[in-house]
């Protein structure tokens, strides 16, 4: 049964990674949009003011309407992307992920009844199509990334952990061709 519990805890910790990289990407987006809604605007109405009546109005109102047309596709399509929607689901997601994974290690520490256990897992269960839902799509390699993470953190305080497949140590990554954490191979006990 320890073992269900370390892998549950393992993919909570993991799940937490990738949400955590989907929500910095969004973070970038939804920045940059701000600032180009905000200082668009402004830039362009102070350079209408100061080159009008000048040979390069016309440039400026050509550039002017380009920029804006951009600003509002840039605008259409973070509605049409559900970029809010997603932001907030990662937030729970990760919020749910690391509750996941401090309640593994709890369990970890205790004998737990068989009861409290099938409760557990059936919540892992329904999380889990909920991650798959929010995250499905993720590439290998950030997959790869995201277990060494997982691993790095999967005891707290020890730097003993090791790829259950390549026995290699996340702390010392070298890329390699294990299929479960990307390292090289390390050496076999």
């Amino acid at each position: 049964m320890n073992a269900r519990i370390i892998q549950v805890r393992t993919d909570a910790l993991a799940a937490e990674f990738i949400y955590t990289k989907k929500l910095n990407s969004i973070k970038i987006v939804s920045t940059l949009s701000s600032a180009l809604t905000v200082l668009l605007p402004i830039l362009f109405s102070a350079a209408l003011l100061i080159y009008k009546g000048t040979s390069h109005e016309a440039f400026v109102n050509t550039i002017s309407i380009i920029l804006s047309a951009i600003l509002l596709v840039i605008t259409i399509a973070t509605f049409i992307l559900e970029l809010e929607r997603k932001k907030e689901n990662y937030l729970i997601g990760r919020r749910l992920n690391i509750a996941v994974a401090n309640d593994a290690l709890k369990l970890l520490d205790k004998n737990t009844g068989e009861q409290e256990l099938t409760w557990f897992f059936e919540y892992i269960r329904e999380m889990d199509a909920k991650d798959l839902e929010n995250t499905g799509g993720v590439g290998s390699s950030l997959k790869k990334e995201a277990y060494r993470s997982a691993l790095e953190r999967l005891y707290p305080g020890s730097n003993n952990t090791v790829c259950s497949v390549c026995k290699a140590s996340p702390f010392t990554f070298k890329k390699g061709a294990c299929q479960l954490c990307g390292n090289t191979p390390g050496k076999t006990v």
